[in-house]
């Protein structure tokens, strides 16, 4: 006990020397990029489907042609003339397949296609899986590409699309994410644009941005002497023991900023309070199936959203709010109104929607609480104004 002691004050010690210099760091101008002083950090299509589209084209504006497209091809461990560049389609970037039905159309955000293979990328930063979306982007590259395509699904860290994507159908396609492949392919793409300052400059600046938003911007002195601290051969049971404790200790953070106050909130104005794992719900007594919720259609607290739907330990529901009464409440513009969510959806901002050790000081600080609570004052004062139905 003593030695676990020991090293957490050690490691105290060392975050607050860190503290001090990447605020030395912050002044000194390090931390200036142009993608996050525009707010496009996270902006899949206006910013990181467009970039690496550009990137990739051999006619971008890059003057590289097809170099980037080949050290691409090269980090998928592709043939590097897999794709022609110099016959490369320019229908790269959100390519419109045909209205949508369940196994055809949709939009698909990258591709690179010579006429005979291509690669077909979904890129997703936050954002939730469409139904079919991969099964009909599978179907087009089967249709149009007959030699050849490839069929990636890129994401921040590297996860499998959810089954409705899928749904049951068998068909190949990769999972890639911006931490690995991405990073990898990027430092590539650096170093071929040795002569070009400008384009350098611009691919450091997204490299320090994938960093951001995959949390992988850590110090590297920093971290080295972290690691440090974690192997010295006194610590090194210590941390184990850590360790195992490591999904507990989440837990009990989230029940204590975020699930504890929030039952205090629902309390305080005389509503009820409900959870399951990473997800809550507050009520009025006379609501008997409709409650306020946040909640997340996938694993691991991300992709998290509030909305008002019924609750599902009440399979004998009535009275469902029917799609004629269906309204977009002004605080809930994410996602519009469907059977379950009658009143639409809003997923929480880039920074908090999903949760974990990256972004653990917002939850600490109770910004992730209050941003919940404020939604919830809001759908709360809508819907008593318009006088909405909650059976």
């Amino acid at each position: 006990m003593e030695t676990t002691i020991k090293m957490l004050e050690s490691i105290a010690k060392l975050y607050e020397q860190e503290k001090k210099v990447e605020e030395r760091k912050r002044v000194g101008g390090d931390f200036f990029n142009v993608f996050n002083i525009i707010g496009l950090q996270t902006e899949e299509v206006r910013l990181h489907s467009a970039f690496i589209a550009e990137l990739l084209n051999p006619s971008g504006t890059h003057g590289l042609s097809d170099s980037y497209l080949r050290a691409f091809l090269e980090t998928l461990g592709l043939p590097m003339d897999y794709v022609d560049g110099h016959r490369c389609s320019q229908n790269i970037v959100e390519r419109v397949i045909g209205p949508k039905t369940e196994t055809e159309g949709g939009r698909i955000d990258i591709i690179i296609e010579d006429g005979r293979y291509a690669i077909i990328i979904e890129n997703k930063i936050y954002a939730g899986d469409e139904m079919n979306q991969m099964l009909r982007y599978n179907n087009y590259g089967r249709k149009k590409f007959s030699d050849g395509y490839k069929l990636l699904y890129l994401t921040l860290d590297g996860h499998k699309p959810d089954k409705c994507s899928v749904r049951n159908a068998k068909f190949d396609y990769k999972t890639i994410s911006y931490g690995n492949e991405i990073a990898e392919w990027l430092e590539k793409c650096y170093t071929i644009s040795e002569g070009k300052p400008l384009v350098q400059s611009v691919i450091k600046q997204y490299c320090e941005l994938v960093k951001q938003i995959t949390n992988t911007d850590m110090d590297t002195t920093y971290k080295n002497n972290l690691m440090s601290i974690m192997l010295a051969p006194e610590n090194v049971t210590a941390v184990g023991e850590v360790l195992q404790l490591q999904d507990e200790w989440f837990s009990r953070v989230l029940d204590e900023y975020i699930w504890k106050p929030l039952e205090s909130f629902a309390k305080s104005i005389g509503m009820r309070f409900g959870k399951s794992d990473g997800a809550a719900w507050i009520y009025r007594e006379e609501w008997q199936y409709y409650k306020l919720f946040i909640w997340t259609d996938s694993n691991c607290c991300r992709d998290m959203y509030v909305g008002v739907s019924w609750y599902e330990d009440k399979p004998d529901r009535k009275n469902l709010i029917f799609k004629k009464d269906w309204h977009q409440l002004n605080c809930l513009t994410s996602l519009e109104p469907i059977e379950e969510w009658p009143y639409g959806r809003e997923y929480l901002p880039d920074d908090i929607r999903g949760w974990g050790y990256f972004n653990i000081n917002k939850i600490v600080n109770k910004e992730v609480f209050n941003y919940i609570k404020k939604k919830f004052e809001e759908m709360i004062s809508e819907i008593d104004e318009l006088q909405l139905r909650m059976p």
